[in-house]
């Protein structure tokens, strides 16, 4: 399960010490029994907002933002198999009226995760995992997302898909399965009157496997392998002009260790070769790439976690071109005052490395640092309070003097504190 590549670090170590900061904390019944085995947890949360550049551009403005944020998730255990679901609403409002008296912003989606496995960790047998996930991004609140796009009328839907087959021949030698979908598109209108440039999505289809060796209880010899397929919006907008074809694909080869199971620490390190190419053109991006992921719950209060990858893919930002991201991001997190109050801190550094763009323009790189600080405390068993802050600095560098990259030249800052009603 494992092989299955998360291509944001920084959006999944966030989302690691903010899901633990929400996890329960005092013995107490969660949620709504039915039956046995299904659970339903309804909660809301409101909040309000500073946010120092809430337009996620250059000389951006700043805001107070309000938001209101339901949702509900349900839980379903069986012996061997279990179910995840949680669908969200978020609706925020803003103080100050930024396009055309559109002053209110609404993000929502869905995620579901079904495991299944005939035998425990480290046993023979088969395993199994499916997850899907749609979210309907306001990217004003995205502040958590890597790419750094996001900024007000930004609005853009995501869904993802990935499903990943195991099996474990013997105490020693195992192999998995995996394929994924995913699939990004921004309005068609996210640069009309902004001052932004547009943006362009894809979808990319991806199919790997992998197989490991443990040559000790604690560490496994690992081979993997991926191909990938991208159908291109950025390039359908002019392929008229440039002769370039929506269709690219790319290919992964990594080698490494990492460890099946162990009490405390897991983690992988891969190293390899990925190549990108655009088909009609001939051009191509490759280089060394790498995967390292690793958790440690280094006491029952303390728990910490570090996420670093490398790909190739489209630009979001221009039509037919191609960028290289390398990420590394580590987050940490602690109990106290009883496992009452959570304080959690990450950090993110994203590269995005211009590869190739058909016209020749737009070829700025782009760096960007965020850091992220919280505290959640659980005052009874309804109610919990939550204070955060976050703060992004944009860096783009390179290019030509007609690029457009100044507009990512900016610093951002976001303070929230808000309550949590859970039952």
């Amino acid at each position: 399960m494992k092989s299955l590549m998360m291509k944001s670090g920084c959006a999944a170590v966030f989302a690691l010490v903010a899901g633990m900061a929400t996890a329960e904390v005092m013995d107490r019944p969660v949620g709504i029994k039915i039956g046995q085995r299904m659970t339903l947890k309804p909660y809301v949360s409101v909040s309000t907002s500073y946010d120092s550049n809430v337009d996620g551009r250059r000389h951006g403005s700043d805001d107070t933002v309000w938001l209101v944020n339901p949702g509900l998730g349900l839980e379903y255990k069986a012996e061997n198999w279990n179910l995840f679901a949680n669908v969200f609403y978020q609706y925020s409002a803003y103080a100050k009226n930024r396009c055309q008296q559109a002053n209110s912003g609404h993000t929502y989606g869905e995620d579901l995760t079904f495991r299944w496995a005939n035998s425990k960790a480290g046993e023979r047998g088969w395993s199994l995992m499916l997850s899907e996930k749609f979210n309907r991004i306001d990217q004003t609140q995205n502040m958590s997302s890597g790419n750094g796009a996001g900024g007000y009328d930004r609005d853009r839907d995501e869904f993802k898909f990935a499903g990943a087959v195991q099996r474990r021949f013997t105490d020693k030698l195992h192999a998995d399965l995996n394929v994924s979908y995913y699939w990004l598109d921004y309005d068609a209108n996210n640069s009309a009157g902004t001052g932004y440039n547009g943006l362009f999505g894809w979808e990319r289809w991806s199919v790997g496997g992998e197989i490991g060796y443990a040559f000790s209880p604690w560490t496994d010899l690992i081979i993997a392998a991926s191909y990938q397929q991208y159908d291109s919006q950025n390039a359908d907008v002019k392929a008229n002009v440039h002769g370039i074809s929506s269709d690219t694909q790319g290919w992964t080869v990594q080698g490494g260790i990492g460890s099946y199971a162990t009490d405390r620490i897991t983690y992988r390190l891969l190293g390899g070769w990925s190549t990108y190419r655009y088909d009609s053109v001939g051009d191509s991006s490759d280089g060394f790439s790498y995967t390292v992921t690793s958790n440690w719950l280094i006491s029952d209060t303390w728990n910490t976690m570090l996420l670093a990858t490398s790909y190739y893919q489209p630009t979001e930002r221009n039509y037919g071109s191609s960028q290289r991201v390398d990420e590394l991001s580590w987050g940490i997190s602690h109990l106290m005052v009883r496992g009452k109050l959570k304080g959690t801190f990450d950090l993110c550094y994203r590269r995005e490395t211009h590869e190739y763009t058909a016209n020749g323009a737009s070829s700025y790189d782009l760096d960007i640092m965020t850091f992220r600080l919280g505290l959640f405390y659980t005052i009874n068993r309804y109610v919990s309070i939550f204070g955060t802050g976050e703060f992004r600095d944009s860096m783009p560098s390179g290019g030509k003097d007609n690029d457009r990259g100044d507009y990512y030249d900016y610093d951002r800052f976001r303070a929230t504190l808000g309550l949590k009603f859970t039952y």
